[in-house]
C-alpha cells in the first residue's frame, strides 16, 4: 500500500517561483523579449506564474508566453523564435523525455539565440542527457516513487510525493 507526502505547499511554491524569476532575470538580456514556453498543462501553469513575477522584474520588457503540449497528436507549431531568447518551463523533470521532445519540436525549424530550461522540481533518474538550468527544488526519488504537482483552478497548489511501501 502506498502513501503520500506533501513536499511543497502553496506558500513554498510561491517562494520558489519568486527565486526562480530572479535567476531567470539574471540569465537573460533585458534588451530583448523573452519567449516562455510552458510544457503541457502543469508547465504552462508554472510558466504563467513565473511570467507574472518576471513582469515585475522586467516591467518595461516583453515576456511572451506559449503553451506546448508535447505529447499531443495534433500539430505542434510554435511561432518564429529564430534569434530570440527562449525559456522552456516544465513542472517536474524526471527522465528528460518531455524536455527532449520539446527541444526536438523547437529545433525542427528554429534557431533561438539562447535557450534555458526551468523546472519547479528535479527528481533525478535521467534517461536523456538534459538538465534544467534553474530548479526550484532537487528532490531525489527512489524507484517506484512519483512526484506530482497538483493544480487548483490552473494554479500550482501543492507538490506531492507518492510512495510505494
Amino acid at each position: 500500500m502506498g502513501h503520500q507526502l506533501k513536499l511543497m505547499d502553496r506558500a513554498r511554491i510561491s517562494r520558489c517561483i519568486k527565486r526562480m524569476a530572479i535567476q531567470v532575470y539574471e540569465h537573460f538580456s533585458v534588451n530583448l523579449p523573452l519567449h516562455v514556453i510552458g510544457l503541457n498543462e502543469r508547465g504552462f501553469a508554472l510558466a504563467k506564474e513565473l511570467v507574472s513575477e518576471l513582469n515585475e522584474l522586467r516591467s518595461n520588457q516583453d515576456n511572451v508566453i506559449y503553451q506546448l503540449d508535447v505529447f499531443s497528436k495534433g500539430n505542434k507549431t510554435i511561432p518564429d523564435l529564430n534569434d530570440q531568447q527562449v525559456l522552456i518551463v516544465d513542472d517536474v523533470v524526471f527522465s528528460g523525455q518531455t524536455l527532449f521532445q520539446a527541444l526536438s519540436v523547437l529545433f525542427h525549424s528554429q534557431k533561438p539565440e539562447i535557450i534555458k530550461i526551468v523546472s519547479l522540481i528535479d527528481r533525478g533518474h535521467r534517461r536523456y542527457p538534459i538538465l534544467a538550468n534553474i530548479v526550484g527544488e532537487h528532490i531525489p526519488t527512489k524507484v517506484g516513487e512519483h512526484v506530482e504537482v497538483l493544480l487548483s483552478e490552473n494554479h500550482l497548489e501543492t507538490v506531492i510525493l507518492f510512495k510505494n511501501s
